[in-house]
């Protein structure tokens, strides 16, 4: 099996919150990291200013299923295993923070994308892998992939990284691996926040320590995108990270200190918004589009410190840290795992009017792409009203949970480590989900129907992956962090 090419060293986006728990430090003692804010003006600390920069290593893997309905001799839909997603990706996130006032700052950071790689192989994750279209097959080759036989990806594969040839290189019929996307890299959003405290168990004992925030996430980066025609063609999208999504939200944090035990709780919420020049369009107006901005977010961050050893007058420490999260997505659209698969692919050629589906021919354009493979004419040869797809889907609504674990090494009053690893998993859930559209009464049609090549239509489904017996799903998710943040405080 060829196995990735990795770029040199970077970092992922910092996990969950970690931009709060690094961004922020104060000279008290008596705070988790995340209820920790820098602060100015006070006796004996006029200004507070800190600096940091964090490394994060992610590798994620998660299962492509499939439903699948074969409707010759067997009607019935079930669950197939089809392809292994995996990632990698490394980021650094440079960070500052400036007190303001008593116990109030403003913070920011933006995570730096260094390299980000995918691959899709076949699953082939059995011990002993039998083939075929039987119910009793367990393994995944090209005789049986449910995404070659609908032509979603070709029969010989795609490789991103070879310019030369890359229909050229998965050609035998015993390769596992079958798509290889293009190295990444950039920026995608710049974080901005406000945070304050409201309490503080340094100014009064009994009382916890408790944060305020308001954060906004701001989409800096140009939208990555992808296309096949890479020998001859504008691929400059291949190489962004951006996805113009742009989050307003708000989040809260508490802890108290115990002897060397400091138990802490987040909470945030962000709602997502599409940023201009997106592939998070509206296409409203022509049809009846449901989705149109990107799924949002809330969630909940718990945990402990624990601190062994301390010597608060030399503000050194060192502590352990634990704590278990828990996300849900919901309400949106997104790029999942499976989007580069998705884009660019003459199978998913359409209109995104409608009323002119009968203008696009996916037969044709598919004919047209086998016989010149990465040749954009495809949409040309489909008709006069064929759209490339993007890649971008409805998604089901999903949660993430996850674990974090590491230690902390408070090496005087103005230096800070921190390393740990945090494992996060997501439930299974579609990620091609577009519905059919919206039925329209009043226009004298079926209430209970969706009325084909009309505004009731909605512009972005595509029945290959849509409809039910064809969609995909993302499974046994393994989202893997390693990282390391330095902090200065003055």
């Amino acid at each position: 099996m060829r196995k990735p090419y990795l770029a040199s060293p970077g970092t992922l986006l910092a996990p969950l919150l970690g931009a709060l728990a690094i961004a922020g430090a104060s000279q008290s003692v008596h705070a988790a990291e995340v209820t920790r804010v820098a602060s100015s003006f006070e006796e004996g600390n006029q200004f507070d200013i800190h600096f940091g920069v964090a490394y994060d290593f992610n590798y994620k893997q998660a299962a492509v299923l499939r439903e699948w309905n074969a409707g010759v001799d067997d009607d019935s839909t079930r669950l197939v295993k089809d392809l292994i997603f995996r990632q990698f990706r490394h980021t650094i996130t440079p960070t500052v923070e400036i007190g303001l006032w008593h116990d109030l700052a403003i913070y920011a950071t933006v995570p730096v994308v260094l390299a980000d790689t995918r691959t899709y192989e076949f699953d082939q994750r059995a011990d002993d892998c039998v083939f075929g279209d039987s119910r009793d097959a367990n393994c995944v080759n090209k005789a049986n992939s449910t995404t070659i036989r609908d032509g979603i990806i070709p029969n010989g594969g795609f490789d991103a990284t070879n310019n030369g040839d890359p229909f050229g290189q998965y050609t035998g019929d015993s390769t596992e691996l079958i798509f290889s996307g293009p190295a990444r890299r950039g920026f995608d959003q710049l974080h901005v926040g406000l945070k304050y405290g409201i309490l503080s168990q340094r100014t009064r004992s009994h009382m916890p320590n408790w944060l305020i925030g308001l954060e906004g996430r701001f989409a800096v980066g140009r939208a990555m995108t992808f296309t096949r025609d890479i020998v001859n063609g504008q691929s400059d999208g291949n190489g962004r990270v951006g996805r113009r999504i742009h989050e307003l939200g708000a989040w809260t944090a508490l802890s108290r200190r115990y002897r060397f035990l400091d138990p802490y709780f987040l909470a945030f919420w962000r709602q997502s918004i599409r940023a201009s020049d997106s592939l998070f369009e509206d296409y409203s107006s022509v049809g009846s589009q449901g989705n149109v901005n990107p799924q949002s977010t809330a969630g909940l961050l718990f945990g402990t410190e624990i601190v062994p050893w301390e010597r608060a007058a030399k503000g050194m420490k060192v502590s352990v840290y634990l704590s278990g999260s828990a996300i849900l997505h919901y309400g949106g659209r997104g790029y999942s795992e499976i989007w580069e698969l998705l884009a660019d692919s003459p199978a998913l050629v359409g209109s995104n009017d409608p009323t002119q589906t009968d203008q696009c021919s996916r037969t044709d354009a598919m004919a047209f792409a086998v016989e010149n493979p990465g040749d954009p004419g495809y949409l040309a040869a489909g008709g006069s009203s064929c759209n490339k797809f993007e890649g971008v889907t409805d998604l089901q609504d999903f949660g993430t949970f996850g674990f974090d674990g590491g230690l902390n090494l408070h090496l005087g009053k103005h230096a800070r480590i921190n390393l740990g690893v945090r494992g996060n998993t997501d439930t299974r859930h579609f990620v091609t989900f577009t519905n059919r559209g919206k039925a329209d009464a009043s226009s004298g049609g079926d209430p209970d129907r969706v009325d084909p090549n009309t505004v009731e239509v909605n512009p972005l489904r595509r029945d290959v992956v849509d409809n039910v017996g064809r969609r995909y799903m993302i499974d046994d998710v393994v989202d893997l962090h390693g990282y390391l943040r330095v902090l200065l405080t003055f």
